[in-house]
């Protein structure tokens, strides 16, 4: 009886230390739960030493992917890298290269290399896209890697202004390469890619065909604005292309979400057409073509839209962020979020998204998270973010030893166990972008005009009615 009796005491204290466990400290997810979609930003901004010691660590992993792989004759990084053996990709694109570039700029920003070193690395890229072929002043997309043959006759529009726009970052940079810079620069003129008739720039131009492509880049928030932000800057566009530029699709064209439209003006343009998405009933939003965060945030490596463009583009990123968040962790019920183009643990590649932001018609897949989609939002979210990362590497086998794979499937835990350099790439420009408070928007500003683009743009309010915050419960 006595040890029954002492048996039932042990249970009741156990018991009620779980339940006492539990009261004091609810999980993650029972607080994401009661919050507000759009949480103060004073919250989310912050984080700890420790995080700030878990990101730089995470950056020198990802900075040695790109030390240890790029190719030693050309200074040319590869597409990819499979984990294990490993297996090296022997082709690259001009963005994998552009932001290799710029990758070394943060490395050393980060104290991982010295100047003297990112000077032979640099040296050594640009010296190899000086020999590589171009057409009309313009290198084309793909490259074999040593050979560095083309192999794909194709200029791709915004896989240049990528590349170019990295070249322009790092003739500021490095004053020694100005030389080396203006060689690959010289002959680059964006107005031959863009298109007068519509405003907007074409997807890019077939040497096998000799013609344009028959589409054009149209909506805002793209991953192209790069493309939009370097023709203006250069004065090789004109400035009313910013108004050419979607904010919804226009209703004849069939699309997922139903847009809602305004007439737009200030500054000096006056009655455009300007318009959102309603998430969740509540919450006004500009679309992208398959609301992935790629779309949305890749040109903020660049430019500081946040602060910059803070009634637009910066408001419009923080509800991006937001968006993603909701969606994965309330919508889906998965235990992470951030959604982007990315390889897929069955061996693919495939584009993911949230469906409600995206106006592809079919509506984005929402099946796959990738680190790099939530790592792009730091400035934005740093402490969303940090408790994002802590959760996956947490649930998933998806840390190696050149920081995260690519991709998970957050309801099998499977893994892709690849390395993209593009991925990568975004991933420690992220990283230096918010320990070094904004290294490369600052240095981009300086590239010719970028200054009044900024100044131009900064007015546009995206939301011409307030909306009351969505509480998710």
């Amino acid at each position: 009886m006595t040890k029954t009796l002492t048996f039932i005491k042990i249970l009741y204290i156990v018991i009620v230390g779980l339940l006492t466990a539990c009261a004091v400290s609810p999980t993650k997810q029972e607080k994401v739960l009661k919050r507000d979609i759009l949480q103060s930003t004073a919250d989310i901004q912050h984080i700890t030493t420790r995080d700030s010691l878990y990101l730089k660590t995470l950056a020198r992993d990802t900075w040695n992917f790109f030390s240890r792989f790029v190719d030693s004759e050309t200074g040319l990084i590869p597409d990819q890298v499979r984990a294990g053996v490993p297996e090296v990709a022997d082709y690259t694109s001009l963005t994998n290269i552009g932001l290799y570039l710029v990758c070394v700029a943060a490395a050393e920003d980060l104290r991982f290399i010295s100047h003297e070193k990112a000077l032979d690395y640099l040296r050594q890229s640009l010296n190899s896209l000086q020999k590589m072929e171009r057409h009309h002043g313009f290198h084309l997309n793909w490259y074999s890697i040593p050979a560095m043959d083309v192999t794909r006759r194709y200029v791709s529009s915004v896989d240049a202004a990528w590349l170019y726009a990295s070249v322009a970052a790092i003739a500021v940079r490095y004053p020694e390469l100005t030389k080396h810079c203006q060689d690959i620069l010289t002959g680059v003129d964006f107005a031959w890619l863009f298109d007068p008739a519509c405003g907007q720039f074409y997807l890019g131009y077939d040497l096998e065909k000799q013609e344009f492509s028959p589409y054009h880049y149209g909506l805002l928030c793209s991953e192209s604005r790069i493309l939009s932000y370097l023709g203006m800057a250069w004065n090789q566009i004109p400035d009313n292309h910013w108004n050419k530029l979607y904010r919804v699709l226009p209703d004849s064209v069939d699309q997922y979400g139903s847009p809602h439209y305004f007439s737009q003006q200030y500054g000096d343009y006056q009655n455009f057409s300007s318009g959102y998405y309603i998430y969740e009933d509540s919450l006004q939003i500009l679309p992208s073509w398959n609301g992935s965060m790629f779309e949305y945030l890749m040109p903020t490596l660049f430019v500081d839209e946040r602060h910059n463009t803070p009634m637009g583009l910066g408001e419009n990123n923080t509800r991006i962020v937001a968006i993603h968040r909701d969606y994965a962790l309330n919508n889906l019920g998965y235990q992470a979020w951030g959604m982007s183009p990315s390889a897929t643990p069955e061996g693919g590649y495939a584009v993911f998204g949230v469906p409600e932001i995206g106006s592809q018609k079919e509506g984005a897949r929402s099946d796959i998270l990738t680190p790099h989609a939530s790592i792009l939002a730091l400035s934005y979210a740093p402490g969303w973010v940090v408790d994002n990362l802590y959760e996956i590497e947490n649930n998933f086998m998806i840390r190696g030893d050149y920081g995260f794979f690519d991709s998970v499937d957050p309801k099998t835990g499977a893994v892709a166990e690849k390395y993209l350099a593009l991925d990568q790439g975004m991933i420690l420009l992220s990283i230096n972008n918010y320990l070094n408070s904004g290294s490369l928007p600052a240095i981009f500003k300086q590239i010719g005009e970028m200054d009044r683009v900024l100044e131009l743009i900064a007015l546009e309010q995206f939301f011409p009615v307030p909306v009351d915050r969505k509480i998710v419960e």
